[in-house]
């Protein structure tokens, strides 16, 4: 009598390990450029056209890229008004700096001067940008 080889599937052990490396995959894919998918698919403001007329651009939200450069004042019940240079510069090279206003309602958000981050900000009045998202890269 001869012996049937019985065929043998995949091991559990590979299955875990398979499962665990499309984790990983997953996980990085969602957390590159600063993780947030609300970040990533939102429009970059063009700062030349946010200078020419702000009130143009109000009730739209953009993204931007910047540095804290220092606080310009604070409110206890609109919030902290920041200055910020974009790490995206001109043309010609001059660095662009704006105000953002930081609501109350981001009051666990930690900012200091030099701190880099990545922005998700409404124009709201008057050409404020009003910041509804903050992360670091």
């Amino acid at each position: 009598m001869s012996r049937q080889k019985k065929s043998q599937g995949l091991s559990p052990w590979l299955i875990v390990f398979m499962l665990g490396l499309a984790a990983a995959g997953a996980y990085v894919a969602l957390h590159q450029s600063g993780g947030d998918a609300s970040l990533r698919t939102t429009e970059e403001l063009d700062p030349s056209i946010y200078y020419d007329n702000a009130n143009s651009l109000r009730g739209n939200t953009y993204k931007i890229d910047a540095e804290i450069d220092s606080a310009l004042g604070n409110s206890p019940g609109k919030g902290r008004l920041f200055s910020v240079v974009l790490k995206k510069q001109t043309q010609s090279g001059v660095p662009m700096v704006l105000p953002v206003l930081v609501p109350s309602s981001l009051g666990g958000l930690t900012i200091q001067k030099g701190q880099h981050y990545i922005m998700k900000v409404k124009v709201i009045e008057n050409g404020l940008l009003k910041v509804e998202e903050a992360s670091k890269p």
